[in-house]
């Protein structure tokens, strides 16, 4: 097994453990997620990132967006 394939497992993993088990935003979570990324040694933004993604996409499952509209410069560009 690839470490690339061992990579999509453990999202995957997580992301079904996070969706069963709820997601706490608390006031300290960026300290929270900096700590846990020093312990992980990767960097905080990277971290950061990777749970704003994953914290977004969650909330986007459970409430999609309500129009399926999107802009389009090109129709408004001769207006």
């Amino acid at each position: 097994m690839t470490e690339e394939r061992k990579g999509q497992i453990a999202l995957l993993y997580f992301e079904r453990k996070l969706r069963d088990e709820g997601i706490r935003l608390k006031p300290n979570m960026r300290r929270e997620i900096g700590n846990e990324a020093k312990e992980l040694g990767i960097t905080t933004e990277e971290a950061t990132e990777f749970v704003e993604r994953l914290v977004r996409k969650m909330v986007e499952a459970v409430f999609p967006p309500r129009s399926t509209a999107h802009f389009n410069p090109e129709y408004t560009q001769g207006m």
